[in-house]
């Protein structure tokens, strides 16, 4: 006997999938749920703190038992010691002078002073503050100095200077430009 096969082929439709909005909506309603029994439970305290052991069938009745003496605690031990400390290592100064100070040895009228404007790492950094040193006026070189195996420093360096009054010049016209300077005197 001939069999029909035509509603053997068709597919059960497939069930769709729940939307986005309707997991996100369950998820809200869920946590909101969450937290009002966590409120309701926090309301459900009572006051006063919670029993110690079993408690009681019905609440106590009669005048309320007399409060504890309340105990005073000691001050709590200062975690640091210099408070005490401070005032045995106290030193006397004497009311006698001290004696001055020796003046520095003024440097000659013909001392000669080198500034050094910056020490970078890169050379390109060097040169770029000795074009910014030319754009003033002021002439400039760029030393490489090797501080260890593989670290070379690139200094900025103004100079020699004859004088104090010249360096001090220069020294102003940098300050006034935003640059600082290190002074070095140079031996004879």
């Amino acid at each position: 006997m001939p069999r029909d096969y035509k509603y053997r082929a068709r597919k059960k439709p497939q069930k769709k999938p729940l939307p986005g909005w309707l997991w996100l909506l369950t998820g809200l309603l869920l946590g909101g749920f969450i937290v009002g029994l966590v409120w309701l439970r926090g309301q459900a305290e009572r006051p006063g703190g919670e029993w110690i052991g079993a408690q009681p069938d019905r609440p106590p009745q009669g005048a309320p038992a007399p409060k504890a003496p309340r105990v005073e605690l000691p001050p709590p031990k200062p975690r640091f010691d210099f408070y005490d400390m401070l005032p045995e290592m106290e030193v006397a100064v004497p009311d006698e002078p001290f004696e001055p100070r020796p003046p520095p040895p003024t440097p000659a009228a013909d001392a000669r002073y080198l500034l050094q404007i910056g020490s970078f790492r890169d050379n390109a950094d060097a040169d770029r503050v000795k074009a910014q040193l030319a754009l003033l006026g002021i002439e400039a070189e760029v030393v490489g100095a090797r501080i260890g195996p593989q670290d070379t420093r690139y200094r900025v360096r103004s100079g020699p200077y004859s004088g104090r009054a010249a360096v001090d010049r220069v020294a102003k016209r940098l300050a006034d430009n935003g640059f600082t300077s290190l002074l070095i005197p140079l031996d004879r």
